[in-house]
């Protein structure tokens, strides 16, 4: 599981090549911009190469910003959430603590470093992460770290608890569209169709690209009987995610259940 990010406006990259060094093709100078503004640049382009998913390029650019301030806040989180994408734990948990030595208070590390601990399957250190974020009144996205808290439960059997916490989840972000899904995951397994299908619905309606959301939705409907909305479902995952496993898989069960195979 991954954290939320945000998307800087693609005008202001045109910005931040410049600042970085490279205007109009030729070379900036030196002292075109300063240390700190050459800093700010190399971060915010980082975080759109990771926001694309050009991990090498990300680390590569925040590694540039750590040579100027080897202490900035910005740069430690930034690389502390590179390193979890690339699934290097041990360098994630490293510059996360760092940041966190910087501003024990700063929630999003806590929860983002719980989801290093639930990824290793330390569960332990994970709840007491997520715990930490919602004893902060402040805080803007509580339901971020509940949803992680559901996930252990959900990951541990503990289903009814997993199901309590996703159900409050709804009342605090009803537009939120991962809870309606891990609902479904539960209804399903318990054989509840119906159930399962109402709430896969809300979630792809809430999130129309939840290319998971809408495997199982085709699983649901097959399930029920219903080929024809089940191959809808199936084929829209394979737009959404084309020439991964999954729409591999889904295009064969598609095909299956229109009877093709």
């Amino acid at each position: 599981m991954r954290g939320h990010f945000f998307l800087i406006p693609s005008l202001f990259l045109l910005g931040l090549v410049g600042l970085i060094g490279c205007s109009g093709g030729k070379s900036v100078g030196p002292t075109s911009a300063t240390p700190e503004q050459q800093m700010g640049a190399h971060i915010n382009l980082g975080r759109i190469l990771l926001l694309q998913k050009d991990l090498a390029g990300a680390l590569s650019e925040l590694s540039k910003a750590e040579q100027i301030d080897p202490e900035n806040l910005d740069v430690l989180t930034y690389l502390g959430l590179t390193y979890y994408s690339r699934q290097d734990y041990d360098k994630a948990i490293e510059y996360y603590s760092r940041a966190l030595a910087k501003d024990s208070t700063k929630t999003e590390i806590h929860n983002n470093l719980g989801l290093v601990y639930m990824d290793l399957k330390q569960f332990d250190q994970a709840k007491s992460e997520f715990e930490y974020c919602l004893k902060d009144t402040t805080y803007s996205r509580p339901w971020l770290p509940q949803f992680n808290l559901g996930t252990i439960e959900q990951i541990q059997g503990n289903f009814t608890e997993a199901e309590a916490i996703y159900r409050n989840i709804l009342t605090l972000s009803p537009q939120y569209a991962p809870p309606y899904y891990r609902l479904a995951q539960l209804f399903f397994n318990r054989g509840e169709t119906t159930e399962t299908i109402d709430y896969l619905l809300n979630a792809v309606k809430l999130d129309p690209s939840y290319a998971d959301a809408y495997y199982l939705l085709g699983e649901a409907y097959e399930k029920a009987g219903k080929k024809d909305e089940a191959a809808e479902a199936y084929g829209q995952v394979v737009l959404l995610s084309p020439n991964t496993p999954r729409a591999i898989e889904a295009q064969r069960k598609a095909r299956k259940v229109l009877g093709f195979e």
